[in-house]
């Protein structure tokens, strides 16, 4: 909780800083990072990156802490960190969850979907509340959260794509009990902890985002764009001197950003 608010306010006093004065990004450091790898920072700003059947995890300095094959699980679609000691990993192609802990050695059997009557979940996000999951069946047009301990699933929300008129999910992401869902060609649909639809935000061509203390941030092509949850009309655009960014990652110190080649290590600094 504390890493939390210490993340919240140094967005937030970006933010302000960022609308108030000329602003720069300065490069701290740069990891090579394989074409179409998937990857994470966990809490020690440590990256944690996942190839074909590999997972790695590099410090800061770049010097690798562990790696290790993952053949069983094969190909990883997703991985997150779920807190300070496990890792999950999800596999679209055999639906499954598997659990690695700070070494990224797995934690017993792997999950299988199909124990939650669940056939072609299509993306994963972690939920704050403990032991859940969520989990998008993108071809049902269904979304569902699911516990760990006792085989449970609670359907929250069918037909997401004729309900609420969304074309395709590229992300999902949750922070303060909001679920958040992307849909690039129109915008970020908000679900509360029920899977109730509170909000919309008209917003096209964005290609991720991340979500702090009242703040969505979203990047677009060659630009971070800030907008208060509080007011939409409120938004701050950030210009971005690294070019075909595709995703990002933000913590309490750092903005990681990840090209087709690189993760790229930056502090935002202020005049």
């Amino acid at each position: 909780m504390r890493n939390r608010f210490k993340i919240a306010l140094f967005l937030l006093t970006a933010i302000v800083q960022v609308n108030s004065y000329a602003q720069s990004i300065q490069e701290v450091k740069r990891y090579p990072i394989k074409e179409h790898s998937l990857w994470t920072v966990d809490g020690l700003n440590n990256i944690i990156i996942s190839y074909r059947d590999r997972l790695t995890k590099m410090d800061t300095n770049g010097k690798i802490l562990f790696d290790q094959s993952q053949k069983s699980l094969g190909k990883i679609d997703k991985i997150e960190v779920v807190n300070s000691l496990k890792l999950v990993g999800f596999s679209e192609a055999q639906q499954l969850l598997c659990f690695f802990d700070n070494s990224l050695t797995s934690f017993d059997k792997c999950v299988d979907l199909a124990d939650y009557d669940l056939m072609s979940v299509s993306k994963i996000e972690v939920s704050g509340q403990s032991d859940k999951i969520w989990a998008l069946d993108q071809v049902n047009s269904s979304l569902y959260l699911i516990t760990m301990k006792g085989l449970m699933q609670n359907q929250l929300v069918k037909n997401i794509g004729g309900n609420l008129d969304i074309d395709q999910v590229s992300q999902m992401n949750e922070w303060n009990n909001t679920l958040f869902l992307l849909d690039k060609s129109k915008g970020i649909y908000l679900f509360d902890i029920y899977g109730t639809l509170f909000r919309f935000i008209e917003l096209s061509n964005v290609k991720w985002m991340q979500y702090y203390n009242d703040y969505l941030i979203c990047l677009k092509e060659n630009e971070l764009v800030f907008i208060s949850l509080k007011d939409d009309s409120d938004s701050v655009s950030l210009p971005l001197s690294v070019k075909e960014v595709e995703d990002f990652y933000a913590t309490e110190e750092f903005l990681f950003l990840r090209t087709a080649t690189e993760i790229i290590k930056t502090k935002l600094n202020y005049n």
